[in-house]
């Protein structure tokens, strides 16, 4: 009885919170007093109130707009919660004729003091402006006095003129959501179809409707062969509007994993992609309907396949260039790198050109969109078969249905023996085959000069290597002295570049020094940081103190000495979402360990080699003994840069394997 009594209340707790006045300003002191999601306790905090309306409004002069009315109130329940306090928006803001505005911006933050709630508004010098690049501004907002127990409120309005674009709604997220409301009333003039994101595991319920409204429009009677003042008419128009509805209580939170690279990619939302437009007249445009549609639309526009024409801006430079280059991987690599040395990216992402190539050809500053389309061009007039390859970001997530959105950059392809040799130029440590991680992204389209496109594999073929070689010697005093030499090819090599070419040695010795104990590093020497083409190679000598445990007659030595791995990452005994790696990948260390006199090998691990199902991955550990010297030998190879969830399993034992085989000691004793 006394459990019922309780599954009772706590229901009854929900129920009474889901009634809750969400008019702004109505915030009660049973939210404030709320300590923990009754739902998630591990909830750091909750959205009680999530409410996006978007409508079409009409002007005699520019014609339909669009508003969109933003209300969110949020409990803050912790310190880790407070940056919920925190917000921005993005706005379109190219020019006064084609921009965005926000306005009726207001906020609040709420806490109980002596038992009252006391609101303190947000004030102008809490809302920020950022001009992020010739298109893109940001708002940035904070809420004042925040503290353990708030509760937060804001809202806002944008008025937008793009309205052939309906941004997605966003109907989960990484804290848990009370109560979600969503409408979008759009007029029969424009039609989209709605789609639910597919990598979502939340399925929820949209509700369809219509109604009537009606737009006065003004204009002239301009009918031919009429003379002197032209009337003005004025007309009443009634129109249908769509209606599209969500109203949903308790969204669970998406839980973080470790490799995902955007979590987003997984929220439950809706997403509409446009499939006409009607004028008054009842004229109506169709929108790409499957991909070879995108692709075409892409084409021709005068921002993408128009650039690709162009060449008399370059061409004396690339004829300079190549005058001495027989073979095309010479020319492939002159011009890829000429590029990459003549135009700065300007860390603007999108698949059209913002000024022309001929402009930032000339400035020596462009998009992405700018710089691999260049490339392209180039490319082409030396003869080799090169092509534009759309691409959608990870951020941006994978395109499932056809979408001129589903693709926001663009990369240059060589197509060559059944191969597509990739090429970035916007990124000075890419090569060819080494693209950002941002674009292994699934596929791409690649569109040829005569038309056709196809999809492209994104992913690289071979794994990216990281291999150690340490030699050390156990002295008398139990110390490890030493030399590792480590080689990395391919991303890995990639990544280090971005991290740490230009970086002092005093840095680099302490960024290799970290949490690897007692350990003193000198005559760091580092070969091939700036020859893209060549693995990065780094030796260094080292005095190691830890790693070793006397224990009576016996010494326990870490066979792998600093370079143990005593975490497993994936701790987790579900996963929901698949493991992101971006690329295949193989990490070797060897250690060749040398024991001193007097000391002989009294027990050492077992070798074992444990497969992954479906060619994913492997892990070996060898162990070799020859008179004093072990050498220890693990390899873990990952051979899919993405695994499903439905393999998690299984690398994860993997994982456990490992972390089991570095606990193990080396065990000496004395003769």
């Amino acid at each position: 009885m006394k459990k019922i009594l309780i599954v009772l209340l706590f229901q009854l707790g929900v129920t009474t919170l889901n009634a809750q006045n969400f008019k702004f300003g109505k915030v009660s002191k049973e939210e404030l007093q709320e300590k923990s999601n009754p739902l998630d306790a591990s909830a750091n905090a909750t959205i009680l109130y999530s409410s996006e309306k978007i409508k079409y409004e009409y002007n005699a002069d520019s014609g339909f707009y669009i508003l969109k009315d933003i209300h969110k109130r949020i409990k803050i329940y912790n310190k880790e919660g407070l940056g919920w306090a925190r917000h921005f928006v993005r706005l379109y803001d190219k020019s006064r004729m084609l921009e965005e505005e926000i306005s009726s911006l207001k906020g609040v933050t709420y806490n109980l003091v002596d038992g009252e709630i006391k609101g303190q508004k947000m004030k102008k010098d809490g809302v920020f402006e950022e001009k992020e690049n010739d298109y893109w501004k940001k708002i940035s907002f904070t809420l004042p006095n925040i503290k353990e127990g708030s509760v937060i409120e804001y809202k806002y309005q944008i008025k937008s003129p793009f309205t052939t674009r309906i941004n997605d709604a966003i109907l989960q997220e990484l804290v848990p959501i009370r109560k979600i409301v969503y409408e979008a009333r759009i007029p029969e003039y424009y039609t989209f179809k709605p789609y639910q994101n597919l990598k979502s595991s939340l399925s929820t319920q949209i509700v369809y409707d219509n109604a009537i409204n009606e737009i006065y429009v003004t204009w002239k009677d301009n009918t031919p062969g009429k003379v002197g003042l032209k009337k003005t008419q004025n007309d009443r128009f009634k129109y249908k509007e769509n209606i599209i509805r969500v109203n949903e209580d308790n969204i669970p939170a998406l839980n973080e994993e470790i490799y995902v690279t955007n979590l987003n990619n997984y929220k439950s939302k809706l997403s509409f992609e446009l499939v006409s437009t009607k004028a008054f007249n009842s004229k109506i445009t169709n929108y790409a309907t499957d991909w070879e549609s995108v692709v075409t639309e892409i084409y021709k526009s005068e921002n993408f396949g128009l650039q690709l024409t162009k060449k008399n801006y370059f061409e004396k430079d690339i004829d300079a260039l190549l005058k001495d280059l027989t073979s095309k991987q010479a020319k492939v690599y002159a011009i890829y790198n000429y590029i990459k040395s003549k135009v700065k990216w300007n860390e603007f992402i999108g698949v059209n050109s913002l000024k022309g190539v001929k402009k930032a050809y000339k400035e020596g500053v462009g998009s992405v969109a700018d710089t691999n389309l260049m490339l392209t061009s180039m490319l082409r007039y030396a003869g080799i078969d090169a092509n534009p390859i759309l691409v959608s970001t990870k951020s941006n997530g994978v395109p499932l249905y056809p979408s001129r959105q589903g693709f926001n950059y663009v990369i240059c392809g060589i197509e060559i023996n059944n191969e597509v040799l990739l090429l970035d130029a916007s990124s000075k440590n890419t090569t060819v085959n080494i693209v950002p991680e941002k674009v292994l992204n699934w596929q791409g389209r690649i569109i040829r000069a005569h038309g056709s496109s196809a999809w492209v594999n994104l992913f690289p073929n071979k794994n990216s290597i990281s291999t150690t070689m340490v030699s050390a010697k156990l002295d008398a005093d139990l110390v490890f002295k030493g030399k590792v030499r480590n080689q990395k090819t391919d991303y890995y090599a990639y990544n280090y570049r971005n991290e740490y070419v230009g970086v002092v040695n005093e840095d680099m010795v302490k960024n290799i020094s970290e949490d690897k104990g007692e350990i003193e590093i000198t005559n760091l020497n580092i070969k091939n940081d700036r020859k893209l083409e060549k693995p990065i190679m780094h030796t260094y000598d080292f005095i190691y103190e830890d790693g070793v445990e006397e224990i009576g007659a016996e010494i326990y030595i870490d066979p792998l000495l600093f370079l143990t791995e005593k975490e497993n990452v994936f701790n987790q005994e579900q996963r929901d979402f698949p493991i992101d790696f971006s690329y295949p990948v193989t990490d070797k260390i060897i250690v060749n360990l040398k024991i001193p006199e007097g000391y002989k090998i009294k027990s050492y691990p077992k070798s074992e080699k444990v497969v992954m199902t479906e060619d994913l991955g492997e892990y070996s550990y060898i162990v070799r003994v020859s008179g004093n010297t072990v050498q220890i030998s693990q390899i873990l190879k990952v051979n899919s840069p993405i695994i499903p969830a439905s393999y998690y399993e299984g690398l994860r034992g993997t994982y456990m394997k490992m972390m089991l085989k570095n606990s193990e000691k080396i065990v000496l004793e004395k003769i």
